[in-house]
């Protein structure tokens, strides 16, 4: 199984210039090992979706083995900005 940290997720994200938005309808799902937050295979391929990349891209991402400007890269390619 793949896990990351939340808070590891939550400092990349950041890094790359994503901002949390807090409101009603914000949700949290995790698996917990030893007291940590874990987010697994199921959330994480989720997340790649919603970003446009492969679970493998997303987890470089994370890793911090990505640039922006790949990630900004890989959008283009797939048409999602110009």
């Amino acid at each position: 199984m793949t896990a990351r940290h939340s808070k590891l997720i939550e400092r990349s994200l950041k890094s790359f210039g994503f901002v949390e938005e807090l409101t009603h309808h914000r949700q949290s799902r995790y698996f917990t090992i030893d007291g940590t937050k874990d987010y697994g295979d199921k959330l994480l391929s989720g997340m790649a979706h919603q970003l446009f990349l492969k679970k493998s891209e997303l987890l470089r991402l994370i890793d911090g083995e990505m640039s922006r400007e790949e990630y900004e890269g890989i959008l283009r390619t797939k048409g999602v900005i110009d």
